[in-house]
């Protein structure tokens, strides 16, 4: 998308500049340095000074793969955020509805950069309290949700990310080493779906499965999560079972509009 006509005269070439980028990235889904500043013709020096002032105030973020993308503040704005608002109000009625079946919490995570995050969070009436919040980061390497996040991503930015990482030992379970890491990963990709064994917190346990876009992207994480007690006698296979049928709903629902959703909670 090119500068309308109509705006290239404008006493704020600036924000006509900035709106012009948004619009570009919102429509191509990510876009390189270049590409900005060939496609709509603004000088390299002002790309990169825009580009600067975008990332700074979260509404782009520069990817592992140095493509810039929407950021999670516009979603935070309510605006024309990325791949999060969508994919949050597809989600809701579903995870609603999984809750009730399960009685269990259920949280969405999504990636932002190389970070995780709670994007949403259903707390069942019948389960702990769980510190857990909209908008906290997840640990990658010690929950099911960062793991889901993580094992579909290419090998290049799956290294990129991890060398940021740090592997805290936070119960005896907690995979420490990346090597190993990187290898449950593989684990967690042929089969489908991630499981967090007292890794995290000992008394608790989580079952993730991804969401996925046209592509075979993932888009987003869904887990449910409770004590140990409650994914005993048969109970972790059972609440699989629900949670894979959910993510292949909220998939289908998101990428070729099948309606067949629950009742819609917000």
């Amino acid at each position: 998308m090119r500068i309308p006509e109509n705006l290239k005269e404008s006493k704020a070439p600036a924000a006509v500049r900035l709106v012009a980028i948004l619009d570009f990235i919102a429509e191509k889904g990510s876009a390189s340095f270049s590409e900005i500043s060939t496609q709509l013709a603004i000088p390299k020096s002002s790309t990169h000074h825009l580009l600067e002032v975008l990332c700074a105030t979260q509404m782009l973020r520069l990817r592992v793969d140095g493509r810039y993308a929407l950021g999670l503040h516009l979603f935070e704005l309510g605006g024309l955020a990325a791949s999060g608002l969508d994919i949050r109000l597809e989600a809701i009625p579903y995870l609603h509805e999984l809750v009730e079946l399960t009685g269990l919490t259920c949280h969405q995570g999504i990636m932002e950069g190389d970070e995780a995050f709670f994007l949403s969070k259903i707390q069942s009436p019948q389960a702990i309290i769980l510190t857990s919040w909209e908008g906290k980061r997840i640990r990658l390497h010690s929950t099911s949700l960062g793991k889901i996040l993580l094992a579909w991503r290419q090998t290049e930015q799956v290294e990129q990310i991890l060398a940021k990482a740090t592997f805290v030992k936070k119960t005896e379970t907690t995979i420490t080493d990346k090597q190993r890491f990187i290898e449950h990963l593989a684990l967690v990709k042929q089969q489908g779906w991630a499981y967090d064994d007292g890794e995290n917190i000992n008394e608790i346990r989580c079952i993730s499965a991804p969401v996925f876009d046209t592509k075979g992207d993932v888009l987003c994480a869904i887990g449910l999560t409770g004590m140990v007690s409650q994914f005993t006698n048969g109970k972790k296979e059972e609440y699989l079972s629900h949670l894979l049928a959910t993510t292949e709903k909220i998939s289908n629902a998101v990428n070729f509009g099948l309606k067949s959703r629950p009742m819609n909670k917000q």
